[in-house]
C-alpha cells in the first residue's frame, strides 16, 4: 500500500528532523531526513509494522507489570519514609501481600516468606491518620480503597469507634490465571469457587470477568460489594476487561442488587464475590433458574463444607433428609434415614482452590454432591500451572474413585448371591478372594462394613 505523508516543519526550526522510537532494539535505525516547509513523501507501509512485531503477550505483561509498580506505589505512599525504604529494599518487594499497621506496635509487612518488621518504632495515631487522610470513606464493614486501584484497606476500631489498626491488603490484576478454567465458563457453565481467604479467588474472578467481556464479547456484569474486584472509586479498574460493574452501598442490600442488576442491565453474566448469606444464596439460585451463568466465590475449604453449611447449602442444591422403606434401603445397604440433594445446584462446575498454583475442578458439581451425601469419594481433576510454560498449559490429572465402586458392585453382587444381607463373615469372606485374584496392584485386604442394617 502506497501512502503520501504531509508533513509540516516551522522555517525556524532545525533543518534536520530525527524520529526516535521506545523500543530502539526492536526497529532498524531511521535515517535523518531533510525538509522543506511542506514537504510529500511516498513511503512503502509494511503489513504488520515492525513496532508491533512484539509479542502481545509479552507486551501486555510488561504494560500491566508497569501499571502494578505504580499502584503499589500508591500503596506505598500511606506509610511513612522509613516503612516505605524498608518494604522497598525486601527482596520480595514485588511479592507483598499487605502492611499491617498496629497503634503502639512495630510495622509488619507481609511476604510469602513470613512477616517482616519495617521499623523498630511503634506506630503513632499520626501515622494513622496519615494513612487514613489519603484513602476513601470506611464504609459499614470498615474497608477503604485507593481510586481507581485493586488495593484494600481494612480498618481495627477500638469501642469508641476510633480507628487504632490498619490493615493495606496489596491487589493485584494478574492477566492469564483463569486459563486454566477456560474450558468450563466459554460455554455458558455456571462456575463457583472454593477457597479459603488469602488463595487468589477474587483475582481469579476477576480474570474470568475480563476473558468472558473481552475474548468472547459476553455482557458481564459485576456485583461489587466491597469494590475488591473492580477497585475503589467510580471508574472501574482496567483489570475487568469491558465488564461493567455495579457497586453496593451496604452488605445487607447484596442480594437486592443482584436481582436489580438481572431485571434493569440485561446481563448474560453476574459475577459475585463472596456470597455469604441466605439470601445472597437464595438471590443465585433465582439468576441461575433465569439462564444467565453465574462466577461466583464463596468461603470454605471443599465442597463438603458448603454442603454441611444451612446458610450455603442452596447454592448445591439444599439437603434434605430422607426415609427409606425396608426394601430400598436392604438394596442399598444404608440406613432407612439418608440425606439426599433436595433440588438442582445453582452452578453446573465447582473449583476448591488448594493453592495459587493447584486448582481441583469437578466438572459435574451435582455429581459431588450426590457422592458426598451418599459417603463415597467423589470424582474431580487437578489442574496445576506448569511453571517450565510461557503460554499457560495447564498440567491436568483426573482422579478416580474406582474402590468405591468396587465396593458397591460386590455389596450388590454378594446380595444376589445369598438372596439377603450376608453377615460380616460372610462378607469378609467373600470379598477377599475377589481382591486377591484381581490385577494385583494392592495387597491391601479390602473390608466392607455394613452399618444399620437389621
Amino acid at each position: 500500500m502506497l501512502s503520501f505523508a504531509l508533513l509540516h516543519v516551522h522555517p525556524s526550526s532545525s533543518p534536520k528532523t530525527q524520529f526516535h522510537f521506545p523500543h530502539q532494539n526492536q526497529i532498524p535505525p531511521i535515517q535523518t531526513l531533510h525538509f522543506s516547509p511542506f514537504t510529500v513523501i511516498p513511503t512503502k507501509l509494511p503489513s504488520k509494522p515492525s513496532f508491533f512485531r512484539l509479542s502481545s503477550s509479552v507486551w501486555s505483561s510488561s504494560l500491566i507489570a508497569d501499571d502494578f509498580q505504580v499502584e503499589l506505589g500508591r500503596l506505598l505512599s500511606l506509610l511513612p519514609e522509613e516503612m516505605r525504604r524498608g518494604v522497598s529494599e525486601h527482596p520480595e518487594f514485588s511479592n507483598l501481600i499487605e502492611v499491617v499497621m498496629d497503634l503502639g506496635r512495630k510495622p509488619l509487612a507481609r511476604f510469602p516468606s513470613g512477616d517482616f518488621i519495617l521499623s523498630d518504632q511503634p506506630i503513632t495515631l499520626d501515622d494513622l491518620q496519615q494513612a487514613t487522610s489519603q484513602v476513601g470513606d470506611f464504609a459499614v464493614d470498615n474497608r477503604a480503597g485507593i481510586s481507581r486501584t485493586l488495593h484494600r484497606i481494612s480498618a481495627i476500631r477500638n469501642r469508641k469507634g476510633a480507628i487504632i489498626g490498619l490493615t493495606c491488603r496489596v491487589g493485584r490484576a494478574i492477566s492469564g490465571s483463569a486459563n486454566s478454567l477456560r474450558d468450563l465458563v466459554k460455554d455458558g457453565s455456571s462456575l463457583l469457587l472454593i477457597g479459603p481467604p488469602g488463595v487468589g479467588k477474587t483475582t481469579i474472578i476477576r480474570d474470568i470477568a475480563r476473558m468472558l467481556a473481552n475474548d468472547y464479547g459476553k455482557r458481564v456484569m459485576i456485583v461489587d460489594t466491597s469494590n475488591e474486584i473492580g477497585g475503589d472509586g467510580d471508574i472501574p479498574h482496567a483489570g475487568i476487561g469491558n465488564a461493567r460493574r455495579m457497586q453496593v452501598p451496604h452488605n445487607d442490600m447484596q442480594h437486592k442488587v443482584l436481582i436489580e442488576a438481572v431485571e434493569n442491565h440485561m446481563p448474560q453474566v453476574i459475577v459475585i464475590d463472596e456470597i455469604g448469606t441466605k439470601l445472597e444464596a437464595m438471590a443465585a439460585s433465582t439468576i441461575a433458574q433465569r439462564g444467565i451463568q453465574l462466577v461466583a466465590t464463596a468461603h470454605g475449604v471443599t465442597i463438603e463444607n458448603l454442603v454441611m453449611n444451612p446458610a450455603l447449602e442452596m447454592l448445591v442444591g439444599g439437603v434434605q433428609s430422607v426415609t427409606l422403606g425396608d426394601e430400598e434401603a436392604s438394596r442399598r445397604g444404608v440406613q432407612k434415614s439418608v440425606l439426599e440433594r433436595k433440588g438442582p445446584s445453582s452452578f453446573s462446575c465447582g473449583v476448591e482452590i488448594i493453592s495459587k498454583a493447584e486448582l481441583r475442578v469437578h466438572p459435574d458439581l451435582e455429581a459431588t454432591v450426590d457422592a458426598i451425601l451418599a459417603g463415597r469419594y467423589p470424582k474431580y481433576e487437578i489442574r496445576k500451572i506448569n511453571p517450565g510454560s510461557q503460554d499457560g498449559i495447564m498440567e491436568s490429572s483426573s482422579i478416580q474413585a474406582p474402590l468405591d465402586e468396587i465396593n458397591e458392585v460386590l455389596i450388590e453382587d454378594i446380595i444376589q448371591i445369598n438372596g439377603g444381607i450376608p453377615d460380616s463373615t460372610e462378607l469378609l469372606s467373600a470379598t477377599g478372594p475377589s481382591m486377591e485374584g484381581g490385577s494385583g496392584e494392592s495387597e491391601d485386604a479390602l473390608c466392607i462394613f455394613l452399618y444399620g442394617v437389621l
